[in-house]
Parts: structure tokens; sequence; C-alpha cells
């Protein structure tokens, strides 16, 4: 079925289809799953592929959340992969996979949850622990208990709450008191 589905998106973007963003999207969706069954080698190569048809969705259509959590997750994913895990890619596979920064996650997932305000709580997620990645704590505390506090819908949205609230208490040693935050060290406001 994979096989068919690549067939029929390849031959969608063939004939025309090449400014439609669903077929982009889509086209990212099934070379991810057929390149992941055929081997984790051909999933971490054709990942450039994937990364450039969901860009391509997100530019046609500005307005779909799907594209940009996934875009965003893509992003995150890669930039969650360890040195280690990068060295095996690609000295075993002999592919280095994609590299991807957090700050170009959180654009991706940030304009996700834009599109689609606190109600898919994966979404929060990412974009609690991407703010954690690049040091904001405060943004990451506040898309976390965004997580932790809506209606869990299945076990995944359960799943991903719990997650959520594991990530929050570790974020505790980062709470500033109101004190701290109107303690001028220089006494700047004598002088005014």
């Amino acid at each position: 079925m994979m096989d068919e589905a690549l067939f029929v998106l390849e031959t969608a973007l063939g004939n025309g289809g090449s400014q439609n963003a669903e077929v982009h999207k889509w086209m990212a969706i099934v070379l991810d799953a057929h390149y992941g069954l055929i081997s984790l080698e051909n999933r971490v190569k054709y990942a450039p592929m994937v990364r450039n048809h969901l860009e391509k969705a997100c530019e046609l259509n500005p307005d779909d959340f799907t594209s940009y959590y996934m875009m965003g997750n893509w992003c995150y994913q890669m930039c969650r992969l360890t040195k280690f895990q990068r060295f095996i890619a690609k000295y075993f596979l002999a592919t280095e996979p994609p590299v991807s920064e957090y700050e170009v996650a959180y654009k991706y997932l940030q304009r996700a949850e834009e599109l689609r305000p606190r109600t898919v709580l994966a979404n929060l997620y990412l974009l609690g622990d991407t703010c954690k990645q690049i040091g904001q704590y405060f943004k990451a505390k506040y898309y976390l208990n965004l997580a932790v506090n809506l209606k869990s819908n299945n076990e995944n949205d359960k799943h991903i709450a719990l997650q959520a609230k594991n990530l929050l208490k570790k974020l505790q040693r980062y709470e500033l008191g109101r004190n701290v935050l109107f303690y001028d060290p220089l006494s700047f406001n004598d002088q005014i």
C-alpha cells in the first residue's frame, strides 16, 4: 500500500500537483513511513526530502495546522539526535542525518499554536520542551502548564500530559519569586 500511495503522489506531483499543499504534506508523510519501513538508513537518507515537502506544504498553505506541527516536530526530532546517534548514522549507515535548530522548531510549533490555540497537547508539550532547550524557562512553564491542564481525550494525550507534568517538575528549580523580578541591584530607581 505504501508503494501504491507513493506512486499516486509522485503522479500527482508530475501532473500539476506541485502547487498543491496537500500533495506535499502527504508526500512527506508517505515518504517518511515508506522509507522508515524499509530501513533506518533509508529513513535518514530521505529525511531531507521529507523536510523539503513539509516546507513546501507550509509555504503553499500558511493556514494548515498539520503541516506546521509536522515541520516543527521534524525539526525538534533532528535537534534531539545526540552526537553518538549522529556518529552511528554517519559511520554505520553511511548517511549523515540533517541538522536543525530549536529556534526553527519553535517558529513552526508557535505558528501551529497560533492556528489552533490551546487544543493539541502534543504541540503544547513540544513548545514547552523546545523553550526549555533554548533557555526560555518561563515560556516553557507556560506551555507545559497548558498541556497539563488541558483535557486528555485518549491514552496518548494522557501520556503527553504526564510527560509535561514531569518536565514541569524539573523546571521548578527555575522558579523566581516576585521580589527577585523587581530587585534592582544597581539601584537605578534611586537615581530617577
